[in-house]
């Protein structure tokens, strides 16, 4: 019997549990039988000495507008305020506005509790990345001068809202809550994907500093397919080496769907095992 095929979900270990949940359940209720791996290639390290805890509850209560880059800056910010014994209701300005890039951010501040009607993302799934926030941003602020914005971020990543931002003339602070630690060349994780057939594996790739680190750690995952989650990450994907490119929206729904839509793929060019020959 041939192998099963096998989707390795490339995200941060807290962040990729419900993504690996939902194609599994999508992949059973087809009955095919697939290896969903997780590989973190990037862990997610926040910081909370008492100078960054001190800076955000500072930060947080000035600001009118606070932007989430990702759910890792959510999870690590409101880690941070419950570590410091802090209410986030408590720091927050009633008039104060959220910006977040896409739906999993979103589906992040519901879970903490906070109004809906105070989260600002971009308007279609597709924009879900910072030129689309900048977008949805000017939809409902104009004298930028009136809201202070707070940035809630990692160590490193793109600038691109930041020059929007400061090209209006918005009062702006950046803070960086979480450094990322790659997944070191000599771990043994690195042993799950190993000898994994390049027809059959679908590499999940969310984030392009984690590509980056796949393409200089595991160049035989290039020989694979890869779904990508945004163009810029497609577009370091092919640099890397890539070519068997997939692309869908951010979001874990429609990663999932995109993953069962190569898996059913691959059963047409030839038979997978179902779940019933196992």
């Amino acid at each position: 019997m041939a192998s099963d095929p096998a989707i390795i979900v490339t995200r941060p270990s807290g962040q990729a549990r419900r993504l690996i949940e939902l194609i599994r359940g999508d992949a059973q209720a087809q009955a095919i039988s697939v290896d969903v791996l997780g590989l973190p290639l990037l862990t997610i390290v926040p910081k909370n000495d008492s100078e960054t805890l001190a800076a955000i509850s500072k930060a947080i209560t000035n600001a009118r507008l606070i932007i989430f880059v990702s759910p890792n800056a959510i999870e690590c910010t409101m880690r941070a305020i419950a570590d410091a014994g802090m209410v986030w209701n408590e720091l927050i300005s009633p008039q104060a506005l959220v910006g977040v890039v896409g739906s999993s951010s979103r589906d992040a501040l519901l879970r903490h509790g906070l109004d809906p009607q105070t989260i600002i993302m971009p308007a279609l799934e597709h924009q879900s990345d910072s030129e689309g926030l900048w977008h949805s941003l000017q939809d409902h602020i104009q004298d930028w001068q009136r809201y202070p914005v707070l940035i809630l971020k990692g160590d490193g990543g793109r600038e691109s809202l930041m020059d929007h931002l400061q090209a209006v003339d918005a009062n702006v602070e950046a803070l960086s809550i979480y450094t990322r630690i790659p997944l070191d060349a000599s771990s043994g994780q690195w042993e799950l994907v190993r000898g994994l057939h390049a027809n059959t594996s679908l590499w999940v790739l969310t984030s392009s500093e984690a590509v980056r680190h796949l393409g200089s750690s595991f160049r035989s995952a290039i020989n694979c397919h890869a779904l990508c989650s945004h163009p810029n990450i497609a577009k370091v994907a092919q640099e890397i080496g890539f070519t068997q490119l997939l692309e869908c929206n951010p979001g874990d729904e429609s990663i999932a769907q995109a993953a069962l839509a190569w898996l059913v793929e691959q059963a047409r060019k030839s038979p997978l095992p179902t779940a019933d020959d196992r």
